[in-house]
C-alpha cells in the first residue's frame, strides 16, 4: 500500500475513535487496578483491545448520525471505552425502563 494514496481525512476518525476507545478502556483498567480487582498487566488486557476498538467505532457513527463536532465525537468514545458493553447496556435499560416502563415477567439481571 502506497502511503500518498491513503485518504487521511476518511481515515483519521476511525484512528481517533479508536484510540480514544482503547484511552478509556484503559482508564477503566487503571481504577480496576487501583481498587485491587485487577493485575496491572495480564493477557486479558488483550481482549480489551476489540471491545474499545468496538466501542470507540459505535461512538464515532453515532456521533456522526448526531452531527457532533469531532471533539465531541472523541470525548464520547473515551466515555463508551471506560464504560464497555456491560456499562452501556446497563444505561441503556435503565433508560428504557424509565422511559416505557418495566415490563412483568422481564428479568434484567
Amino acid at each position: 500500500m502506497n502511503l500518498d494514496t491513503i485518504d487521511w481525512n476518511k481515515l483519521l476518525p476511525w484512528v481517533l475513535t479508536g484510540g480514544a476507545g482503547m484511552t478509556g478502556r484503559l482508564m477503566y483498567h487503571a481504577k480496576q487496578v487501583q481498587l485491587g480487582k485487577k493485575k496491572p498487566l495480564t493477557w486479558a488486557m488483550v481482549w480489551d483491545i476489540p471491545i474499545a476498538l468496538g466501542t470507540g467505532w459505535i461512538a464515532l457513527g453515532l456521533c456522526k448520525w448526531c452531527g457532533l463536532e469531532w471533539e465531541t465525537t472523541v470525548s464520547v468514545a473515551i466515555v463508551a471505552g471506560y464504560l464497555g458493553p456491560y456499562g452501556i447496556d446497563t444505561i441503556f435499560v435503565k433508560w428504557s425502563e424509565w422511559k416505557f416502563g418495566k415490563k412483568e415477567g422481564m428479568d434484567n439481571g
